[in-house]
């Protein structure tokens, strides 16, 4: 499958990059004219689709931003048992590292 050069860093452009890009050279009346758009076109959209429809709109962005907020939380969890877990193993190991990385002639260990 072929990746797309805009999605990958190694492509030259990436999205966040062409967009501030972009952003940069646009001045003051530009965003200003691009705002009253992106304003304009939200309220023609509200006016036209209806209310159930901005209502469903707007609760599957508040469960899509649960979700990720459950995953990352989820994630963190384990992160930090992970975390506790290798401090202990460290722990524990420590004495037994540094003497096995004292080596005596070519290599050969203690």
């Amino acid at each position: 499958m072929r990746k797309l050069p805009i999605a990958t860093g190694a492509g030259g452009l990436t999205i966040g990059g062409g967009l501030g890009y972009t952003v940069s050279k646009l001045t003051s009346s530009d965003l200003r004219a691009l705002l009253d758009k992106i304003i304009d076109g939200l309220f023609e959209f509200l006016k036209t689709q209806g209310t159930y429809t901005v209502f469903v709109l707007v609760v599957a962005a508040l469960f899509a931003w649960l979700f990720v907020w459950a995953v990352k939380k989820l994630i963190k969890g384990k992160q930090d048992e992970i975390d506790r877990l290798v401090a202990e193993r460290d722990k524990f190991q420590k004495p037994f590292i540094q003497h096995w990385q004292s080596t005596k002639g070519k290599g050969k260990k203690k």
